[in-house]
């Protein structure tokens, strides 16, 4: 075997085992989360004619992913794979992209010393981040493909920022992240002003270099420009819903425990100090500013969440970090490593310097590691213990579960420390684990996910009703009008103000309906998880229909009348059942047994498809019959 072959074959296999353990933490955090289910129903309705809205009819953009939509919507329509299953492994596919670039940047990289330890060391403190393992399923959430994108643009500028091309390619991956997440266009806008000041560096020249910032700038903003246009046009705001809904007022105290604990959990508190050596070092030797760039989108996003207060998903908005910090941090305790091999009492162990240098950075290396990665390992695997629905969950970490963890020094300190400050974040749904949201998630597509066998045509056109968990229930209940409380799909509440101050606040569940909003609109129906008889229908609603083979659909409402002015009409034949007084004259001529009034006809036998085509409803003339 050559030696270039045989070097690259001893790289892969010291790679190995940092991809084993991340393919291991994954699988011990892989989950869906409900909110993930709210952009899966605007990829139906696309689909279905409908255009990008949650309800039809009602253009809000109750989604902040565009392209993530965009895409799913597109496996959708070519494939037949729909969203809760294409979502998680489209996320591990951007995580491979993610761990490619980073590779790539590495290898690419001038003037790097000791590139193979680097990368190795990069890598391992990329694959041991259980937070980062949270993210690789992504929860059916558009994470990874946000922090794909912004490390491709990150290596594509440290690379290439003198070649057209390169910055095209850097430009239109800003873009992608932009049209991802929220923060996209801050990140780029860090880029471009970074790019100038090293332009400068670079060419010595004092004025900013015009022409290759317009070559970076001109096709982010042209595509970011149009996006903002057709938003205006389609949704008639320039802003997404999502943002007028959690956008309360500045929440900096929760923000600060937030990041925090992050640091606490993620050794942010050691990336970032190391990453700075790095910065240091190398503008020093080169005057390149590439690690200046990773911490200078680190430290401004940092202000960002902290202004925000935030995630409601445990360091969510934090998933670009570690890919960024991880290269410089590495760099760093390579130069760490060769400043303590340089020491008078190194030289005389029986090495080579070289070697010496290699071995104090990995002696480095292995506290880092641990530091880093321990506390948020331990919660991984507590969290992925549990199998059951616990709302504000809170995972202590002490002696009966993390005793190993303990007996390291410092450990007892940071961990009391770390407990308390999720502890005080739970109780403001902030930062909540993965494993709540699996839980729940998991609990909601027991009750609901039956009613994706449902006949169409069954729910009337002027049904609504309105409830807080928007996701998964009213994805496979599509024809559901829904009038979410929390604002996220419906523009009047997301603007309804706050007045409880922040001690008292709940993140993401701050909005509520202005007083007479639900009236206003006319919510009138109320549905319950599906039985497989009547009776057992009834026994949690006032009302059942009938809307599939052994599939029947409890609801409440307010109006009898309208009850069965709609669902015994000639315009949706099918079953309905109810008990107690008040039943319709029209049922009442062919009473039941236990005092059930029944009236049913013949349901459509239009099934909905794998892709959620569904046909106009066909419903026959309604009968009435006698429930046995």
């Amino acid at each position: 075997m050559k030696e270039p072959a045989l070097r690259s074959a001893r790289a892969m296999l010291l790679h190995l085992p940092w991809l084993a353990l991340l393919g291991w933490f994954s699988s011990a955090a892989w989950f869906l989360c409900d909110d993930a289910f709210i952009s899966f129903r605007y990829v139906r309705n696309l689909l279905d004619g409908h255009g990008l809205v949650f309800n039809p009819g009602e253009h809000v953009e109750g989604y902040s992913n565009f392209l993530w939509v965009l895409e799913l919507a597109a496996i959708w329509a070519l494939s037949g794979v729909a969203p809760e299953r294409a979502a998680p492994w489209l996320s591990v596919a951007f995580t491979a992209g993610t761990i490619a670039a980073m590779t790539w940047w590495i290898a690419r990289l001038p003037s790097l010393s000791h590139r193979r330890l680097v990368g190795w060391m990069a890598l391992g403190l990329v694959c041991a981040s259980a937070t980062f393992a949270v993210w690789t399923s992504g929860g059916g959430l558009e994470t990874r493909r946000f922090t794909f994108f912004v490390v491709l643009a990150v290596a594509c500028l440290s690379l290439y920022r003198d070649n057209r091309r390169g910055l095209l390619v850097a430009s239109l991956s800003l873009a992608a992240a932009a049209l991802t997440r929220p923060e996209g266009p801050l990140l780029a806008a860090l880029c471009f002003g970074w790019f100038v000041v090293q332009r400068m560096a670079d060419t010595g020249v004092k004025n900013p270099d015009w022409r290759r910032l317009i070559c970076l700038a001109t096709p982010f903003v042209v595509l970011i420009g149009a996006h903002f246009l057709w938003r205006h046009a389609y949704y008639g705001e320039w802003l997404p819903n999502t943002w007028y809904a959690k956008h309360v007022r500045p929440w900096y105290e929760s923000g600060f425990r937030y990041l925090w604990a992050a640091a606490l959990e993620t050794g942010l508190y050691l990336l970032i100090p190391l990453a700075a050596v790095a910065m240091r070092n190398r503008w020093r030797a080169s005057r390149d500013g590439i690690w200046a760039l990773a911490l200078l989108l680190v430290g401004v996003h940092m202000a960002y969440v902290m202004r925000i207060g935030g995630d409601h998903f445990e360091y969510r908005p934090l998933d670009f970090y570690w890919p960024l910090l991880a290269v410089p941090a590495a760099a760093g305790i390579v130069h760490l490593g060769a400043r303590i091999a340089e020491r008078r009492w190194v030289r005389r162990l029986p090495s080579r310097p070289a070697l010496s240098a290699r071995a104090c950075a990995i002696l480095l290396f292995v506290p880092v590691l641990f530091y880093a990665s321990a506390i948020q390992g331990a919660l991984l695997f507590e969290g992925a213990a549990i199998r059951e629905r616990i709302q504000n969950l809170h995972i202590e970490l002490d002696g009966a579960n993390a005793a190993w963890l303990l007996a390291a020094p410092a450990m007892p300190m940071l961990v009391a420390v770390s407990n308390d400050l999720r502890r005080q974040a739970s109780r403001q749904l902030v930062a909540s684990p993965f494993a709540e949201h699996r839980e729940f998630a998991n609990q909601q597509l027991r009750k609901w996910k039956p009613y994706q066998r449902m006949e169409d045509g069954v729910i009337p056109d002027d049904a609504l009703t309105a409830r807080g968990a928007i996701g998964i229930h009213f994805y496979y209940l599509p024809d559901l009008k829904v009038v979410d409380f929390h604002g996220l799909t419906d523009a009047t509440v997301a603007r309804n103000p706050v007045e409880r101050p922040n001690r008292e606040r709940i993140m993401a569940h701050d909005r509520h309906p202005p007083p007479g909003y639900l009236e206003e609109r006319g919510v009138n129906f109320t549905i319950r998880p599906p039985a497989t008889s009547v009776l057992q229908a009834l026994r949690s609603a006032e009302y059942a229909v009938e809307v599939g083979p052994a599939l029947w659909m409890p609801f409440d409402s307010p109006d009898r009348q309208w009850v069965f002015d709609r669902l015994t009409a000639e315009t949706c034949a099918c079953s309905i059942a109810t008990t107690g007084p008040g039943c319709s004259e029209t049922a009442r001529r062919q009473s039941a047994p236990t005092g059930m009034c029944t009236s049913s006809g013949t349901a459509s036998s239009t099934r909905r498809s794998s892709a959620s085509r569904r046909t106009p409803n066909r419903c026959s003339s309604s009968t009435l019959t006698r429930l046995t």
